[in-house]
């Protein structure tokens, strides 16, 4: 996860022997604070551009090989949509955390204010 890198991140990109993968939402993983924009190209694009040279590096590999990287690829896909999600759910949070917070307070408000009204209504009344 980012925490000392200077500046917002939109890719992050990991080359290997064996392909390459787009691991954004591992060091990425509160997109609000620490995320650029994914502007660059469409995410097809990307998505396509990462499976082209898993492909070309992965060609000459036995399948057996192939086999055991692609099970590592699943798990790995895997473990990213957990990333994402999680990160979706904290911010789905936040914003009920944050509407919750300010219907309380306009309904303290609203109680200050009747309570106002009233102590003015019985100074009157007292006069």
């Amino acid at each position: 996860m980012i925490i000392g890198w200077k500046g917002k991140r939109g890719y992050c990109i990991a080359f290997s022997a064996d392909g390459a993968m787009d691991v954004t939402p591992r060091y990425v993983r509160d997109t609000v604070t620490y995320g650029a924009p994914r502007d660059k190209c469409p995410e097809a694009v990307l998505l396509n551009i990462m499976d082209e040279i898993r492909h070309l590096r992965r060609r000459n590999m036995d399948k057996k090989e192939k086999f055991r990287l692609e099970g590592e690829d699943m798990r790995e896909a895997k473990e990213f949509n957990q990333f994402v999600i999680e990160s979706l759910a904290r911010e789905v949070i936040k914003l009920l955390v944050d509407s919750t917070r300010s219907e309380a307070d306009l309904q303290k408000a609203a109680e200050q204010r009747a309570e106002v009204q009233w102590t003015r209504a019985q100074t009157e009344q007292q006069r």
